[in-house]
């Protein structure tokens, strides 16, 4: 069995095909021609007979009439169409193959419509040769984005190749570009421009030869009132060719942004009436954004996202290979605006934009469609001679609506991919093997990163599906649709004939728009469900891992344990040789006596070894430890006693000198040895400022305790004792005074201080 057709030897078989059709179309156009002129120049007064032999029919066929396909100022006869009609070649159900039958099949979709129904002034002509696309590369200023599409061929107004269309590496398989371009005759036909490319032609001359001149024969019977060129992975020569080419009806650098920029899909369409650029005022573009699979014998582009190049050349068995893949279709009117519109925001004085430009939908007009995808699902049928376009707005809606099929077919096959991925297989039932492999994860944590990659791609393409839903709705409504739009593709006569058949077929074409958006719908909940039934595998590996990790635990606890005890019974057995090592280092000093009495050994070994074995032994246990806990605090206690009974004893001895200071100051007398005795009104001022001094020196403490415990008593000191009796003493012996925070200084604590108050306050709070 011979092996399949690589897809090259496929498109050049196509290509083939293709220019064989051109060369029968020609012929067909030529003996078409040959008829027309033989009946022009055929004489008035031979009458062609009718149809049953009788006399000759005079009768004009008025009705669906087509005006001739060349002006010639000769008078014809009378039934010029009826001749021509019983003349011109018929197909094989009999009928007449017309300007609007297909070439192909002789069938026809627009046999019977009026010529005034398509559009009918022809696009301006222009040619271009080689050295006017080098000249472009060379002095056009591209930006940021031009220039990353650009930089394999051009940088900084330098070419990098000495030959334009140059063979390529083998390795360099970005370069598998393919294209479609058609001239639209005045019948709304779309003929493809295959015959004018050379036979053999490398397929970026081949591209060049069938973009490079529009127009240019002043005698053809079909000239171009549209062209449509669809380009799929172009090479950088061929961006750079159809930046010169369509420069004047497109902004081009804007449509190389769209195409390198990562971002969503959108319709960039309505309110560009106000631009300031009169070529985004003319057209109007959609833009697609998301992924795709990277297929064998293609590459990404250097500017797309995607895996390194090594990742796709050795794909593992488990890897979906994705890249990021964009698209632009954008629409170009030609000819002068019908219609001018007044925008009367802020925004728009603001920018001196207040006006903006309608223009006919009806004017000649471009199509232009530039896919980077790296792979084959692009759609190769969207255009024929079969079809008929009556404008080009709805030429441009079909290849719209091609590209939303392309984009539900990538969904649908990424969906599918990681589908298979994470499905356990049907064996899963009766393996335990594989269910232990997809319940408990392995060292390399295989699942999980499946898992997360599968479950986050699947949310990027949610949200590229809603971009691509949210650009379509928002844009294309219903007033849109029914010609009703104030600045999108508007009808001025609602009612004409024109116009009924164009909101007829623009009804059919919407059918076709909501079926596929009803797919995209489809395909956003499948891919939905998939999340949750992801997440759902993902919560069980980790309850079984989870359950596995604990068990692992229980067992490095026992271990734990185990080396715990062992550690104590080394700890024990140090503690035990640590007081016969502290006795034999002392008696091995070389300054204690030489004599080999062992009396002072025994007894030291005695005195320190037994009472820190007791101690040990006794903390070693609950009982024990709580028995030395309150000894402690006890002597804590005893020495906090003891440390309050010097303060007070150091205080009254402080308050005494100070009462005689202050005695002196009232009786000088006192000062030469003689001691006065104290009235009344001067004991109860001593009183007073002692027992003042005691509460500023125990409000400033923080706390205040019974005068009793501090054997501190206020007295009143009756009339004709002396300042320095017992009572005096009693009364004016005050507390430690303390600076309270009034006069501005802290009291200063000592660290004894801070050691008794934390146990206390522990205290307290273990209470």
């Amino acid at each position: 069995m011979s092996a399949a057709p690589s897809v090259a030897e496929l498109l050049k078989k196509l290509d083939e095909q293709q220019q064989a059709l051109g060369k029968q179309q020609q012929a067909y156009w030529q003996t078409l021609r040959e008829v027309h002129e033989a009946l022009v120049q055929a004489p008035a007064s031979n009458p062609t007979p009718g149809p049953s032999g009788g006399p000759p029919s005079t009768k004009s066929a008025k009705k669906h009439r087509r005006r001739s396909t060349q002006e010639t100022k000769t008078e014809r006869p009378a039934d010029f169409i009826a001749r021509a009609k019983s003349d011109w070649p018929k197909g094989a159900d009999g009928r007449p193959l017309t300007l609007g039958s297909s070439v192909i099949t002789g069938d026809s979709d627009e046999s019977d419509v009026e010529e005034e129904f398509y559009v009918q002034k022809p696009l301006p002509s222009y040619t271009f040769d080689r050295e006017n696309l080098r000249d472009h590369l060379k002095k056009h200023k591209f930006n940021e984005h031009g220039q990353e599409l650009l930089k394999t061929e051009v940088d900084h107004g330098r070419l990098l190749h000495p030959t334009l269309f140059r063979e390529y590496p083998p390795d360099e398989k970005w370069h598998n570009s393919h294209y479609s371009v058609f001239d639209v005759s005045k019948d709304g036909a779309p003929l493809s421009r295959s015959e004018v490319v050379e036979k053999g032609s490398h397929i970026d001359s081949a591209i060049w030869q069938a973009i490079q001149n529009l127009n240019t024969d002043p005698e053809s019977q079909r000239p171009a009132v549209g062209r449509i060129t669809i380009v799929r992975e172009p090479s950088p020569i061929i961006l750079g060719a159809l930046h010169m080419t369509m420069n004047e009806d497109f902004n081009m650098d804007e449509l190389f942004d769209y195409l390198a920029k990562d971002d969503h899909s959108q319709a960039h369409v309505l309110g560009r009436n106000f631009s300031h650029d009169p070529r985004e005022q003319r057209s109007f573009v959609f833009k697609f954004d998301y992924f795709t699979i990277v297929e064998n014998d293609v590459q990404p582009m250097p500017w797309q996202q995607s895996d390194s190049e090594e990742r796709l050349r050795n794909k593992p068995l488990d890897h979906i290979p994705l890249s990021r893949c964009s698209s632009v279709v954008a629409l170009s009117l030609s000819g002068e605006h019908m219609k001018r519109l007044r925008n009367n925001t802020r925004k728009a004085r603001k920018e001196h934009n207040e006006h903006g430009l309608i223009f006919d939908p009806w004017a000649p007009w471009h199509v232009v469609n530039i896919q980077c995808y790296p792979d084959h699902k692009a759609s190769l049928d969207i255009h024929d001679s079969t079809k008929h376009y009556v404008n080009g707005p709805e030429a441009f809606m079909h290849t719209v609506l091609a590209e939303f099929q392309d984009a539900e077919k990538r969904f649908a096959q990424i969906y599918r991919r990681i589908s298979k991925l994470v499905t356990p297989p049907s064996d899963f039932m009766f393996d335990g093997g594989l269910r232990d492999k997809l319940l408990f994860e392995d060292e390399d944590f295989t699942y999980s990163r499946r898992y997360f990659w599968a479950f986050q791609t699947l949310g990027l393409m949610r949200d590229r599906i809603k971009a691509i839903l949210d650009a379509y709705e928002k844009t294309f409504t219903d007033d849109v649709w029914e010609g009703k739009h104030k600045t999108l593709w508007p009808m001025m006569d609602e009612k004409s004939k024109r116009n009924e058949h164009y909101k007829k077929r623009m009804a059919h074409l919407k059918k076709d728009f909501e079926k596929i958006i009803k797919d995209l719908h489809r395909l956003d909940d499948d891919n939905d469900e998939r999340r949750k039934e992801i997440r759902t595998l993902r919560d069980q590996l980790f309850n079984g891992t989870s359950v596995q990790e604990s068990r692992k635990s229980v067992e490095l606890s026992a271990v734990t344990i185990l080396q715990g005890h062992n550690i104590k019974l080394l700890t024990l057995v140090s503690i035990f040789f640590l007081p016969l090592t502290f006795v034999t280092s002392v008696f091995g000093m070389t300054n204690m006596p030489t004599n080999n009495s062992f009396k002072y050994f025994a007894v030291a070994m005695t005195t320190v070894c037994i009472p820190f074995f007791l101690l040990i032994g006794s903390l070693n246990t609950t009982s024990g430890m709580e028995f030395w806990r309150g000894k402690w605090h006890d002597f804590l206690d005893w020495t906090q006693f003891w440390r309050s009974r010097h303060q007070d004893d150091a205080s009254e001895r402080s308050d005494e000198h100070t009462t005689r200071r202050r005695s002196m100051s009232i009786d000088p007398s006192l000062g030469r040895g003689r001691r006065p005795s104290i009235s009344k009104g001067q004991r109860e001022s001593i009183v007073s400022m002692t027992t003042f001094g005691k509460g500023r020196a125990n409000s400033s403490a923080g706390h205040s305790q019974p005068q009793k415990e501090s054997g501190i008593e206020l007295t009143q000191v009756s009339e004709g004792e002396s300042a320095n009796s017992t009572a005096a003493k009693t009364v004016t012996q005050p507390v430690t005074p303390v600076a309270s925070a009034e006069n501005g200084t802290t009291k200063k604590i000592s660290w004894f201080d801070k050691l008794t108050g934390g146990r206390k306050r522990s205290d307290e709070h273990n209470v």
